[in-house]
C-alpha cells in the first residue's frame, strides 16, 4: 500500500465512530410451545415484535436488526440454557422475553452481570425489574402488564361494587404470588376473601372448586389460574353465574372462541390498550390483515410492538451493538407513539417499568370486544 492510500485509510478510520456497526443483533426467547396460554402469550408478543422491527427496515433504519428466536418451551432450565447461548455464542446485544415470569427471574440476573441488557416481556411478576433497579446500572427493564398494577385497579374496584370475593389460583409460583397479593390487597381495604381455591397448573376441571364458590355466596371469582378458560366451563351444569375478573389472559381472543361470546359477557380483567382509541383500532386492522386468524391477542401483540419500537429507537440512537451503549440508550428513547398506554419517554434511571400504574385500567367483555370499563355511576 502506497503512504497516500495510507493516509487515506487511516483518515477513514478515525472518521468512523469505532462503535460503528452494520447489523445489532437481538435475542427472544418466548414461550412458543407448551400450555396454550403460554404459547398465546409468547406468539402474540413476537407478533408485535417482529411487526415493529419489519417497521423499522422498511423505514430505512440503520443500523440493521437481526432476529435470532429461541423457545423455552416454558421451561426455566431451557430458558437459562438458551440465554447463556444468545450471549457466549450468538454475541446479542440486546435479549428480549419471556412469558414465565420464573424464567425471567431465572436468567435476570445472568444478564444483569454479563451487562446484556433485557427487556422483559410480557412476564408480570411485579419484582421483576424493581430486584434490579438499585444496581447502577440496571441492566433489567420490562415492556408489559405489571401484576401489582393489575391487582390494585381490579381490587379497588372489586371490593367496591360486590358483596363476596372469592379466589381460584394455580398452585404454580405465579399463581401462588398472584393469591398473596390479592390476599393482603382486600385486607388493606378492610374486606376479606369468603372463598380461596387452588388448582395444579396441569388441572382440566375446576367445578370443585367453583361448586365451592357457589356455595360460598361469591359474587365476584377472581381468577388467577392459567388456565383462564376452566372456571366458565361448570358454571352451566352449576347453575352459578357470578361475575369473573382477573389476569389479562382472560382478553385472549383464544379464552373468547373456547369460551364463547355469552360466556364471556362481563368478564373484567387488567389492560393497558383502549381498543376504542384510533391508534388501537389502526394497529388491530393493520394485525389482523398481517397475521390472520394466527393473530388473537391485541393487548399482548401491541406491547410486543411497542418493546419493538424500544428496541429500534435505541439501537437507532446508539448506533452501535455495544450492550453498555444500549443500555443507557433504552433508558434514555424518547418519542415513542405507543400503541398500547406506554409513554413517550418510557424509562428513568429510577424506573424500568414501560406502564406506570396510572396507565393500567379495566377493560370487559362487551358484545365480543374488550373496551375500557366504565365506572357506575
Amino acid at each position: 500500500m502506497d503512504t497516500r492510500r495510507r493516509i487515506l485509510v487511516m483518515a477513514l478510520c478515525v472518521a468512523l465512530p469505532a462503535s460503528a456497526v452494520d447489523t445489532v443483533k437481538v435475542g427472544v426467547v418466548e414461550g412458543l410451545s407448551g400450555p396454550p396460554a403460554i404459547t398465546d402469550f409468547g406468539e402474540s408478543y413476537l407478533q408485535g415484535l417482529k411487526l415493529a422491527l419489519k417497521d423499522y427496515a422498511e423505514h430505512g433504519g440503520k443500523p440493521k436488526i437481526e432476529l435470532i428466536v429461541y423457545d423455552d418451551e416454558a421451561n426455566p432450565q431451557r430458558a437459562v440454557s438458551l440465554v447463556q447461548r444468545l450471549i457466549q455464542s450468538d454475541n446479542v446485544s440486546i435479549v428480549v422475553g419471556t412469558v414465565s415470569s420464573g424464567n425471567v427471574m431465572a436468567f435476570a440476573p445472568i444478564l444483569q452481570r454479563a451487562g446484556v441488557p433485557l427487556i422483559a416481556g410480557p412476564s408480570i411478576a411485579t419484582n421483576i425489574t424493581t430486584d434490579f433497579i438499585n444496581q447502577k446500572p440496571s441492566f433489567i427493564f420490562r415492556c408489559s402488564m405489571v401484576e401489582k398494577f393489575q391487582i390494585e385497579a381490579m381490587l379497588d374496584w372489586g371490593v367496591k361494587n360486590f358483596k363476596k370475593l372469592g379466589l381460584i389460583h394455580s398452585t404454580t409460583g405465579y399463581g401462588s404470588f398472584a393469591a398473596k397479593s390479592i390476599a393482603e390487597g382486600v385486607k388493606q381495604r378492610g374486606s376479606g376473601l369468603a372463598a380461596v381455591e387452588a388448582a395444579a397448573p396441569g388441572v382440566n376441571d375446576l367445578t370443585p372448586q367453583m361448586l365451592k364458590m357457589r356455595d360460598a355466596g361469591v359474587d365476584l371469582v377472581l381468577d388467577f389460574h392459567e388456565s383462564f378458560e376452566l372456571v366458565f366451563r361448570p358454571m352451566a351444569a352449576l347453575d352459578y353465574h357470578p361475575v369473573v375478573a382477573g389476569n389479562w389472559g382472560l382478553s385472549s381472543l383464544k379464552v373468547e372462541q373456547v369460551v364463547g361470546d355469552k360466556a364471556l359477557e362481563g368478564t373484567v380483567m387488567g389492560q393497558a390498550l383502549d381498543l376504542a382509541a384510533p391508534a388501537a383500532k389502526a394497529f388491530d386492522a393493520r394485525m389482523r390483515k398481517e397475521y390472520g386468524k394466527d393473530y388473537r391477542w391485541p393487548v399482548v401483540a401491541a406491547l410486543g410492538y411497542d418493546a419493538g419500537q424500544i428496541v429500534a429507537a435505541a439501537v437507532s440512537k446508539a448506533q452501535s451493538a455495544d450492550p453498555k451503549a444500549l443500555r443507557d440508550a433504552i433508558e434514555n428513547v424518547d418519542g415513542i407513539k405507543a400503541i398500547t398506554a406506554t409513554p413517550a419517554h418510557p424509562f428513568s434511571p429510577g424506573d424500568h417499568e414501560c406502564l406506570k400504574q396510572k396507565d393500567v385500567f379495566l377493560g370487559v367483555w362487551k358484545n365480543g370486544q374488550v373496551v375500557r370499563l366504565e365506572p357506575k355511576r
